[in-house]
C-alpha cells in the first residue's frame, strides 16, 4: 500500500513512484545530513576513552531503578547484560542510517527484551546517557554553544531513529510470542 511502510531496509514505493527504503524515509523525515553525521562521528571519538566509565555508570543506574542488584552478581548475567548495554551506547553514535542499521537495532530490542529489560528502562538509559553526552560534549565544545546546540539535535536525531527500530524489536518478540500463544 503506498505511503505506508515496515520499518527495515526493504524498499517501498514511493509517494512519487519511486522506491525507498525505510532508512531513506526516515533520513528525510529527520532532516539528515552530513554535518548530522561528522557531528556524531566527533561526539563518538570523544566517547571512546569514557566509553566503560559510562556504561558503568548506566548499569548501575539501571540497578538500583529496578533493584536488580542481586540479579548483577550472576556474573554471566551481568556480562550478557554489559554487552548488549554497550552494543545499545554504541547504536547511539554511529551512522543511524546505514545499511544494516535498522535490521541490527531491531534485533538489538528483542535481546534487550530477552533481559527482561522492559522498555521503559531503555528509555530511562537514553535519558542517562543523554546527559552524559552531553556533559562530554560541553566540555569539549566550551565556548562554541551553537555548535554544542547543533550536536545535540544530530545526536536527538540518531536517538529518535534508535529509539524506534529499539520499540520495534519489542514488538517483533511481543507478536512472535502472540502467535506461540495462539
Amino acid at each position: 500500500v503506498p505511503g505506508m511502510s515496515s520499518v527495515g531496509g526493504k524498499e517501498q514505493s514511493g509517494r512519487y513512484g519511486g522506491l525507498m527504503t525505510w532508512a531513506d524515509k526516515a533520513r528525510s523525515c529527520v532532516d539528515w545530513g552530513k554535518e548530522d553525521q561528522e557531528r556524531l562521528a566527533r561526539l563518538h571519538a570523544w566517547l571512546q576513552p569514557e566509553y566503560e566509565d559510562v556504561i558503568d555508570d548506566l548499569l548501575e543506574r539501571l540497578s538500583v531503578l529496578n533493584g536488580a542488584q542481586p540479579a548483577m552478581r550472576n556474573v554471566r548475567f551481568a556480562q550478557r547484560l554489559r554487552r548488549v548495554i554497550r552494543e545499545w551506547l554504541a547504536g547511539l553514535v554511529e551512522e543511524p542510517f546505514a545499511d544494516g542499521f535498522a535490521e541490527n537495532r531491531r534485533a538489538l530490542g528483542q535481546r534487550l527484551a530477552d533481559l527482561d529489560l522492559a522498555f521503559e528502562d531503555v528509555v530511562f538509559l537514553e535519558g542517562v546517557a543523554f546527559r552524559q553526552l552531553f556533559s562530554l560534549a560541553k566540555g569539549r565544545l566550551q565556548g562554541q554553544p551553537e555548535e554544542l546546540s547543533l550536536t545535540m539535535c544530530a545526536l536527538q536525531k540518531a536517538m529518535t531513529q534508535n529509539r524506534a527500530l529499539v520499540y520495534a524489536g519489542y514488538l517483533d518478540l511481543h507478536d512472535a510470542e502472540l502467535e506461540q500463544a495462539l
